[in-house]
């Protein structure tokens, strides 16, 4: 019988998703039962409940600031909320509320930081390269590969990071090329090639075979 996963997934559930019955994992990883995808569902609301408290305490942090306050306090507020948006972005269910609170709320910051730096023209164009940094990296994360490889205790292991690519949509595989150099991206290209050439079933592997190709077209527009 075959296993349902979550409409959406968190962190651990999605790592099982990505690997189950994925001939391009080991079979160990890729052959599992409803204990061990619980226990992630488990464990990823686990993490959920955890964010929601941690992210009310925060919102709570930013309500009580003082009408003048100092830049370094608006600054690791900021820092905060941009990790939170990072984490969020991991997490299983919808987040889009909490993650547009929190673009609403780094917009606020951003506004008093810029009227502190008013005049400045230096520091003016230094939020400005950081503001758009900010959007790109936030878009970025609309993909949960990127959530994924981006969390510090990531459930992608080294040896995993290129059958985990292989596996994503055209869309998600672009977005994730872009975290790495192209030393790197050779180095996923022939790891890629080997892992294919390895199977001997090729029955099912179009896409992983598309998203070969489409590094490989990556690597000569470099």
């Amino acid at each position: 019988m075959s296993l349902i996963f979550s409409s959406h997934p968190g962190i651990r559930e999605r790592h099982l998703k990505r690997q189950y019955k994925n001939p391009l994992f080991e079979e160990s990883l890729r052959e599992f039962d409803e204990q061990r995808l619980s226990g992630a569902r488990y464990m990823d609301e686990q993490e959920r409940e955890a964010f929601i408290k941690s992210f009310h305490q925060l919102l709570e942090e930013v309500a009580h600031l003082k009408p003048n306050e100092g830049s370094e306090k608006l600054l690791e507020l900021k820092s905060r909320l941009d990790q939170s948006y990072e984490f969020c972005s991991a997490l299983g269910g919808v987040r889009d509320h909490e993650k547009q609170a929190i673009v609403r709320l780094v917009e606020v910051i951003m506004a008093s930081i810029r009227q502190t730096a008013e005049g400045d023209a230096e520091a003016e164009q230094n939020l400005y390269e950081e503001e758009l940094a900010r959007r790109t990296h936030f878009l970025l994360l609309e993909h949960p590969l990127i959530a994924d490889l981006l969390r510090p205790q990531s459930p992608i292991a080294k040896e995993q990071l290129v059958p985990s690519l292989l596996s994503e949509s055209e869309a998600a595989l672009s977005a994730a090329l872009s975290l790495f150099d192209k030393e790197h991206i050779e180095s996923i290209y022939q790891q890629g090639k080997e892992l294919l050439a390895s199977i001997p079933e090729k029955k099912g592997l179009t896409e992983s075979e598309a998203r070969l190709e489409q590094v490989r077209q990556y690597l000569l527009l470099e």
